[in-house]
């Protein structure tokens, strides 16, 4: 189960503005772009799921594209509204965490959830796989970005339960900094691919880079869903 104590935490780095990048991930255009042709951008409603302070809810708004955004913090929804109103683009905010959304059936022709459900416990995060392939449009897309089991962030904690991580070591300037005291799912393929068996179509690739010269491998599951 996700800890209070991971929740508050997300809450201190939206007040204070800490680990939430403001510009969109080159991975999610290409995902929107390569399924929802700009010129009918109107026609397709889209669903941020875990949007934080709204760079790509806003981003997509901004082409055209009718988009829905959810995140169990308030503080970070309020920032994203505020953006959104600053930028002349209408975006429908919604409280609501990942494992459990507000929509009916079948609401939206795609589902963004970048860089959020590894924060969640394995049976969260499985409920908000769950919710995606509910969500989707017979025929719809998802992309999911997760971190997985060979990230660097793996060694920076003890292991709690299977696949999961409290991070409770530090290194100077790392990202991982920012997560102390936070739970993290990290997944290897094989129990990635039995959570997302009830898809139509499953695509998963592996992200990595490093940092320090070599020193830290960040490693996550790029994962593409049809439903």
């Amino acid at each position: 189960m996700k800890s209070r104590q991971t929740e508050d935490k997300w809450e201190h780095l939206y007040r204070h503005d800490l680990g939430t990048p403001r510009y969109p991930n080159g991975n999610v255009v290409r995902w929107l772009f390569g399924n929802f042709p700009r010129s009918r951008a109107a026609d397709f409603q889209l669903l941020d799921l875990g949007c934080g302070t709204g760079r790509h809810a806003i981003m997509m708004a901004q082409e055209g594209y009718q988009v829905s955004a959810t995140d169990y913090a308030q503080t970070a929804l309020d920032q994203a509204a505020t953006w959104a109103g600053n930028s002349g683009v209408k975006v429908n905010f919604i409280p609501a965490p990942a494992e459990k959304q507000p929509f009916p059936d079948q609401s939206f022709d795609g589902i963004l959830s970048y860089a959020v459900l590894y924060y969640l416990s394995l049976e969260k995060m499985q409920l908000a796989f769950r919710e995606i392939h509910r969500l989707l449009k017979t025929g719809g897309s998802a992309f999911v970005m997760i971190k997985n089991q060979r990230d660097v962030r793996a060694s920076k904690g003890r292991e709690i339960a299977p696949h999961q991580i409290l991070i409770d070591q530090t290194d100077d300037a790392m990202p991982w900094n920012n997560e102390q005291g936070m739970q993290l799912t990290l997944l290897p393929r094989a129990k990635l691919s039995e959570i997302c068996q009830g898809f139509s179509g499953v695509m998963i690739d592996e992200m990595t880079t490093t940092l320090e010269n070599g020193s830290y491998l960040e490693a996550a599951w790029l994962v593409h869903l049809t439903r």
